[in-house]
Order: structure tokens, then sequence, then C-alpha cells
């Protein structure tokens, strides 16, 4: 047998032995990363917002502003979060059966 056919095997056994489908990995990644990012965003806004000079009933308007647009940003990620941590439950618990 060739390498490159054992190669070959060798990768459609690992394959065939995955716990879960191959796009959960990228897809929970890129979730996380834009969370991240997201988190970030707000993050240095509030330091920049507590930072300036003013008046502090503006700043604090301009706060819940910015938690207001943070949240709103925040929730579609979130909820596609918990919708693929359900996707994986239902993998994973299919696999001990």
């Amino acid at each position: 047998m060739t390498t490159h056919v054992r190669h070959h095997l060798a990768r459609e056994e690992a394959n065939s032995a995955s716990f879960y489908p191959p796009d959960l990995l990228p897809l929970l990644q890129s979730l996380l990363a834009d969370l991240a990012d997201i988190d970030c965003a707000y993050a240095k806004g509030l330091e920049a917002i507590r930072r300036s000079p003013g008046d502090d009933s503006l700043k604090h308007a301009m706060i819940a502003w910015l938690r207001q647009h943070h949240e709103k940003r925040r929730a579609p990620v979130a909820d596609e979060l918990l919708a693929l941590q359900q996707r994986m439950k239902a993998v994973f618990s299919y696999d001990r059966h």
C-alpha cells in the first residue's frame, strides 16, 4: 500500500471517529471571537466616557446608551451560542447511546 493511500485511509478513520460535525468548532470560535470584539468595543467606549471631561449626568446618560447598544449587539451572538450549545448537547448525547 502506498503512503498516499495509507494517509488517506488514516484520515478517513480519524474523520469517522470525530465526536462532532466538523463545522462546530469553527462556528464556536467565530462566535466567541465576535463576542470578544463586541465586549472589547464596549469596554473601550466605557473607558473613553469615564475619562472624558464633562458633566456626570451626561456621562451616566452616555453610559446607559452604550450599555443598551452593547446588549443589542451582543444578544444575537449570545443566542447563536446558546443554539450551538444545544446542538452540541444533542450531538454528544446521541454519541453516548
